[in-house]
């Protein structure tokens, strides 16, 4: 088993806010796992141009590409002048490029711009396609993201789905590795006509009652592996997308788990990560799909998602 120690944490670079910003992050976590950083920036092998616009050959980019790893490298030593930095300017689609480099890394970090309505209809995402096929966590830092905060709090979204366990594993892990409290967050409600219903025959404490009780045993062998963990469960009768975006303000890492492959039509990033990426106001970190197991308590260190051989 490959642990965390041998693995950079990989940023993509392009020149922008959102990309420094990514690197100053990317520096703040490799510190954490103990690693050093892999700055990247992918080549496309082709670029539109306009008619009267002169063509330019993949060298001419290829150049610009190594000046912008080499500011990155700046930006990463002006943070810590100590940590190990690596560059790599490869030629390819930008998600491409970073799931194959994804698969020798403890986490990918991209920065996320963001857009307006129009602009998330008509243009892709770097980071939900990277976090949609990566088979290591992939963190997404927003612009709101601020060097100088520190809440000494993680949030992980959770309910009864596989993904859930993943979530989990990643996140008592990260809140061990940040010494921070770690927040486990259930969301639920129906539309208004059937949530009325069901509130008939099942009353609010009840729901709490029953929920907590599932949770408890659903944390129990993580709690047994993290002790020093400090675990507080928020139940929410509410909408899970705008609960989960709402506990990003307080917190300094959302983690959430995403689809599988063999998800319908091909989409394995749900809709609740999407929307974290989109509108959360702290980083969000997507734990891959990885092969199920029940931590023990006799384990010293749970596998993290980065450190277990991803399913077939």
């Amino acid at each position: 088993m490959v642990k965390d120690m041998n693995l950079p944490v990989v940023v993509g670079v392009d020149g922008s806010e959102q990309s420094d910003r990514a690197v100053r992050y990317a520096v703040r976590e490799a510190r954490r796992r103990g690693v050093g950083v892999m700055l990247v920036h992918a080549v496309h092998e082709t670029a539109p141009m306009a008619a009267m616009l002169p063509l330019y050959s993949v060298e001419a980019f290829t150049e610009v590409g190594r000046r912008l790893v080499e500011d990155g490298t700046e930006i990463a030593h002006e943070v810590d002048p100590q940590v190990a930095v690596k560059t790599s300017v490869r030629a390819g689609g930008r998600v491409g490029v970073l799931v194959e480099l994804g698969e020798h890394a403890s986490a990918i970090v991209l920065g996320h711009r963001s857009r307006s309505l129009a602009g998330r209809v008509l243009t892709s995402s770097t980071t939900t396609g990277v976090a949609a096929r990566a088979h290591c966590p992939v963190i997404s830092v927003p612009d709101a993201w601020s060097e100088a905060e520190d809440k000494g709090r993680v949030v992980v979204g959770v309910d009864e789905s596989d993904a859930s366990h993943d979530a989990l594993v990643l996140a008592f892990h990260e809140a061990a590795r940040r010494k921070a409290a770690l927040v486990v967050l259930h969301a639920w409600k129906l539309p208004t006509a059937y949530d009325d219903i069901g509130y008939v025959q099942v009353s609010g404490e009840e729901w709490m009652a029953s929920a907590t009780e599932q949770l408890d045993k659903m944390l129990a062998p993580f709690r047994e592996v993290h002790p020093d963990v400090t675990v507080e469960v928020d139940l929410r009768h509410e909408f899970a997308g705008p609960a989960m975006v709402s506990a990003t303000e307080d917190a300094d890492l959302m983690v959430v788990g995403r689809r599988g492959h063999g998800a319908p039509l091909g989409i394995y990033l749900g809709s609740l990560a999407r929307m974290l990426i989109r509108e959360g106001a702290c980083p969000i970190e997507v734990a891959p799909q990885h092969g199920r197991h029940e931590p023990k308590a006799e384990e010293r260190h749970i596998a993290t998602a980065d450190e277990v051989s991803p399913e077939a």
